[in-house]
């Protein structure tokens, strides 16, 4: 299968540039396309992430300049953005401590009885860190119990208006990187990690993964089942997770495995019980999306060289079976890129977002391709 490629270009409206990770991009009820990330900061893993906000009016060719969504303090990362049946936008992240580690890290970075150095070159290499600042230092100051008890969490946001406002952040029970997904009679399901209770792990996820609904626009979330147990399997390893349902009506849920593949599992039931799981992809992690012609589209990273983004076409049809990889992009300057999302527009092309490290800049930022099947 052919793609064609209409434009391509990087969101670099905020000065200076500042690293920015995990996207997730959707059309909002309006016809706008709408871009969260996490923003702000100085590399992969540190305390500055904050989640930023980019609009674009003209089907992605252009993009707005950013509005910051969050000021915590803590790290706040791995936001999506989705749309409930009334047209409500949803975002969700959650906060973070795993900066606090590399701490340790750095005191210890040059014993070679502490960290090898194959594995220093390649922590360094995907975390793009050179050194701990000051200000990282004064920033793990004043992190307290009583911080991370009101802090450390699943959040989410609701708009009304089309993201131009949004009401105070809410604890949710489980979180996914691109957000809870609507179903055909205006219900939202979610699957993803549950939420933990110990709020001095570094990151607030718990062993297993949930799948959650809400019938009120994602006010309020109730449980519905579990994902299911598989010997040799270990939940704690599921990652990213994604969800759609299919115009037959069938929902189907992909996930990250470690850092390994993707796995696939479905639902014929309204995600009440699922399918065995079975691996799909290399790739990871996964974005689904619903197309007008009754297909399938997966996107998904490429972390092995060349580094890029590259997706599927798949068949509503029972196990949704997928064609053949294209390759979408094969041009990244490392690893650290990925997280891919898409949107259908009107008159048929595709726009992906995902986030991308660049040698030019030596930091990541967000980049996006307009395209459509040739």
């Amino acid at each position: 299968m052919e793609i064609e490629k209409i434009a391509s270009g990087w969101i670099e409206t905020e000065s200076p540039l500042t690293y920015h990770g995990w996207p997730t991009l959707c059309k909002l009820a309006n016809g706008d396309l709408l871009a969260v990330a996490s923003g702000g900061r100085e590399s992969h893993m540190c305390p500055f992430g904050r989640i930023y906000c980019y609009c674009s009016t003209d089907g992605g060719f252009t993009w707005s300049k950013p509005e910051k969504l969050s000021c915590g303090p803590l790290d706040e990362r791995d936001c999506g953005v989705s749309v409930a049946g009334d047209g409500s936008v949803l975002l969700n992240y959650f906060t973070s401590t795993a900066f606090t580690s590399l701490y340790d890290y750095f005191q210890y970075r040059n014993d070679p009885a502490v960290w090898p150095e194959m594995q220093k070159k390649m922590l360094e290499e995907f975390l793009h860190i050179v050194d701990i600042s000051e200000s990282w230092l004064e920033k793990m100051k004043e992190i307290d119990l009583d911080v991370l008890a009101r802090e450390h969490s699943f959040w989410m946001r609701r708009s009304t208006d089309h993201g131009k406002t949004w009401s105070p952040k809410y604890r949710v029970p489980v979180n996914n990187v691109h957000g809870p997904s609507l179903l055909q009679d205006g219900t939202l399901l979610w699957v993803g990690k549950e939420s933990c209770k110990d709020f001095v792990r570094q990151a607030p996820f718990g062993e297993k993964a949930k799948v959650f609904t809400s019938c009120d626009n994602g006010l309020t979330w109730q449980y519905l089942s579990s994902l299911p147990e598989c010997p040799g399997m270990d939940q704690r390893e599921f990652h990213e997770i994604h969800t759609v349902q299919t115009r037959s009506g069938r929902i189907v849920t992909q996930i990250r495995y470690n850092s390994s593949h993707t796995l696939q599992t479905e639902s014929e039931d309204g995600g009440r019980t699922w399918s065995s799981y079975r691996k799909v992809f290399d790739g990871y992690p996964p974005h689904l999306l619903n197309l007008a012609d009754g297909r399938l589209l997966a996107v998904y990273g490429w972390r092995t060289k060349p580094f890029g983004i590259r997706c599927r076409f798949g068949e509503d049809l029972p196990g949704c079976p997928w064609g053949e990889e294209i390759t979408l992009t094969d041009d990244g300057d490392s690893l650290d890129l990925g997280y891919p999302s898409t949107v259908q527009l009107p008159d048929g092309s595709l726009v992906t977002l995902w986030y991308q490290f660049r040698n030019t800049h030596h930091l990541a930022t967000l980049r996006f391709l307009k395209w459509r099947i040739a």
